[in-house]
């Protein structure tokens, strides 16, 4: 896959002929993928995808920073899995967020645009001055249902929605994958380790957490994978923080990870985060914690 970093209004030349989606594709969901897989139907056409960094959200509606289900990083290793020939990112800002609708279809057309696939509700440009009406002057134009489950509409604000509540199973579903975290291991107190329980502590950026709780979770380490549980929440029993923690506790694994990033799917939510009358009650906890996961899921042992 090819990615093409736009700055500035003019977008610029491409020489193939190519069949565009256009999204910010926060979180690439079962909607998303369905606009994405439908880009590779129109060949000898390249198949193409243009998004946006940072959010829109953030310049419009000044959300700094703007937690995503699937920050830059994210979204191009799972564009690059879908197979897709060009990746377009365009630097968003208020230059762009006042381009007017002719304007950006010209732009569309510098980058080779011959086919959109766009959702039902797809507007654009300006104030979403732009509709399908208005690009079929200058393209062919696929238009995709909305995706529903369960007669509910497949959005990241639905799943969203769906992780703020601890509902892991449900939202993996809309995903079609685990949901994940990608960060830095950062430097912590170590206090897990005086009570039989390391812990790597996260730098998780600017990712949408799942509501506080344990999790059971899939550690992804230099491309091998250890079964553990992370807990998300402030340690309210032992050296309260006032920020969020994402500390992960990986299960049969003793080497130092600081400085290294890795990958935290999430599984299955255990249960709340909760603040214990003493150390040993919060070690009997979370050994139970543990003996659960391992029951849970022994082919990840």
């Amino acid at each position: 896959m090819k990615v093409v970093w736009i700055e500035g209004t003019r977008f610029p030349k491409i020489d193939d002929e190519i069949c565009l989606t256009i999204g910010n594709f926060d979180g690439l969901h079962l909607g998303h993928q369905e606009l994405i897989d439908e880009t590779k139907k129109y060949k000898p056409l390249k198949s193409a995808v243009l998004t946006f960094y940072p959010h829109p959200f953030t310049v419009l509606k000044g959300l700094r920073p703007y937690r995503q289900l699937a920050p830059i990083e994210k979204k191009e290793d799972l564009i690059s899995s879908f197979g897709i020939d060009y990746l377009f990112i365009v630097k968003f800002n208020v230059d762009i967020a006042n381009m007017r609708k002719e304007e950006f279809m010209q732009n569309l057309l510098n980058l080779g645009a011959k086919r959109i696939v766009c959702g039902y509700d797809f507007t654009f440009a300006f104030k979403a001055e732009g509709s399908k009406a208005d690009l079929l002057k200058y393209f062919e134009v696929t238009e995709i249902s909305k995706y529903q489950i369960d007669n509910v509409r497949v959005s990241t604000t639905y799943i969203k929605e769906l992780l703020s509540i601890g509902d892991i199973d449900k939202a993996n579903l809309m995903l079609n994958r685990k949901y994940s975290i990608k960060g830095l291991v950062i430097s912590g107190k170590r206090l897990g380790n005086t009570i039989g329980f390391p812990t790597a502590n996260l730098d998780y950026g600017n990712y949408f957490l799942p509501k506080n709780g344990v999790y059971a979770v899939n550690a992804k380490i230099d491309d091998k994978n250890y079964l553990g549980m992370v807990n998300i929440g402030y340690n309210p029993t032992v050296e309260y923080s006032e920020e969020i923690k994402v500390e992960v506790n990986i299960f049969e694994f003793v080497d130092d990870i600081y400085g290294k990033t890795i990958e935290i799917e999430f599984l299955k939510r255990i249960r709340s985060e909760k603040k214990f009358a003493s150390i040993d009650k919060l070690r009997s906890q979370l050994e139970e914690d543990r003996s659960k996961i391992k029951t849970l899921y022994p082919e990840l042992l």
